[in-house]
């Protein structure tokens, strides 16, 4: 078989064919991030003995960013799609392969699909479009997820109290609580923005994370009755992943960060590697750290792996690797996730452009800094947990790092998201199926407007 075809696991269509469950729970994975926080659900719909099917669009494929979390969360792919680049063609590829999948499923199997997308992740912008162009609907967990970004009047009043030596950092941390200075305009992360923004209309059910977001997908004109604030599955995740602390082999892997204070740095969003001018803001912000001795270790991940070749840095980052062995790690991303919990539960913060990123932060209690010019996990921000270093000037970013340090404090950090927030969404479902066996409506299901036909003369 080509690496190129759907791969479906052996016996799979016999066992659907003898199974008498009315609904297929497809719990749908591409990225490690959607792996992590998808496998609580996979996990607690298994437990009620639903039919769960799980698929892989195979968009993260490799060792360190697939297959071990599959194994840590005993998750077993049913279906894989095997999409390839260029990122066109694994948008139309999932869009093709997966609908075809569901309508075999449902018309030769007679299974009502029911998927479940997670996030913005280009599986999700695609996953629902085959599902709504098929008559289905799709569960959205943690639905609306929105990119909040200082104002230009902000920003530019920063950049310039910071040239002329006036910023105070201190005033700066206290504007970004302040709901008026931001807007919703920005296309960042890219296309994440565009993937969660054009998810919504096919979702059946709205699994939000925060009460803010709630308001806000009102306020854009969504149902409030087919959304509830359950939280976020990261902390299921999290909660599953601290029990296995005890085998992590992360501090082997690093052990120059062993027993130190140390910052922990993920890097890979498109519009900060794909451009020359934002990558070497952070790049050397994070080589003025290194220079200063504040431990870092930095975790390598494609896209900044790429910009670092691409913009002939390899050189300079050996020297680095070279000159600062007490208080410099550089590797590759960590293969398990109870190994990055570990991590990050031991960092004085986490400087990152991820989103997942910021919210496991606030959940094991860790300061964080977004490498970014706005921030899609606002809460963060407005709980004072997380600061925003725009990638404009590396020495801002740099003071900003260093800031977050010293002057968040951990002890006021809070678990934002609550827990059993799986057990949530899927009574949330479940609930919702007892009342509506159809989940794709028109507007006269939708209105119960059935009972007023009448095509007699």
């Amino acid at each position: 078989m080509s690496t190129k075809e759907v791969y479906i696991r052996p016996w799979f269509w016999q066992e659907i064919e003898n199974t008498d469950k009315k609904y297929a729970h497809i719990i749908m994975i591409a990225t490690k991030p959607d792996i992590i926080k998808q496998a609580p659900l996979y996990l607690e719909l298994k437990s009620r003995w639903e039919l769960v099917i799980l698929v892989h669009t195979w968009q993260h494929y490799n060792y360190n960013l697939s297959e071990w979390v599959l194994k840590e969360f005993w998750m077993q792919v049913d279906v894989n799609l095997n999409i390839y680049w260029p990122i066109h063609k694994k948008f139309s590829l999932i869009v093709e392969r997966l609908g075809d999948f569901l309508v075999r499923l449902n018309e030769e199997f007679k299974k009502i699909p029911i998927p479940y997308v997670h996030w913005d992740t280009l599986t999700a912008a695609t996953a629902d479009k085959a599902a709504f162009l098929n008559k289905f609907a799709v569960v959205h967990v943690e639905a609306w997820i929105r990119t909040f970004t200082p104002k230009k009047e902000f920003f530019e009043k920063v950049f310039q109290d910071y040239e002329k030596w006036t910023l105070d950092l201190d005033w700066y941390y206290q504007e970004l609580q302040k709901r008026e200075n931001y807007e919703l305009w920005s296309i960042e992360p890219y296309p994440e923005q565009f993937d969660t923004r054009s998810i919504e209309w096919s979702t059946w059910f709205f699994a939000v994370p925060v009460e803010n977001y709630r308001q806000t997908l009102i306020n854009e004109g969504y149902d409030p009755n087919k959304m509830q604030v359950v939280w976020n599955t990261v902390v299921d995740a999290i909660a599953e992943s601290k029990k296995k602390i005890k085998q992590s082999k992360a501090f082997e892997i690093y052990p120059n960060m062993k027993w130190k204070d140390f910052i922990f740095v993920t890097i890979h969003r498109r519009e900060n590697c794909e451009k020359k001018e934002r990558f070497l803001v952070l790049y050397n912000a994070l080589k003025k750290l290194i220079q200063q001795w504040v431990n870092v270790c930095w975790l390598e991940l494609y896209a900044s792996w790429y910009a670092i070749d691409k913009y002939w840095l390899r050189d300079d980052l050996n020297n680095l690797i070279k000159n600062y062995p007490e208080n410099f790690a550089y590797g590759k991303a960590l293969a398990h996730h109870h190994e990055v919990i570990d991590m990050i539960t031991k960092a004085s913060a986490v400087v990152t452009d991820s989103g997942s990123m910021q919210e496991e932060a606030t959940v094991v209690w860790t300061r964080c800094v977004t490498l970014r010019f706005g921030s899609d996990r606002i809460e963060t921000v407005w709980a004072w947990y997380n600061l925003i270093a725009p990638p404009i000037n590396s020495n801002l970013v740099t003071d900003i790092i260093l800031y977050a340090i010293e002057n968040i404090d951990k002890k006021n950090i809070r678990n934002l998201y609550w827990e059993n927030v799986s057990k949530k969404i899927v009574d949330w479902v479940i609930k919702l199926l007892e009342k509506q066996w159809q989940l794709f409506q028109f507007d006269d299901e939708r209105l119960w407007l059935d009972k007023y036909f009448n095509w007699r003369i």
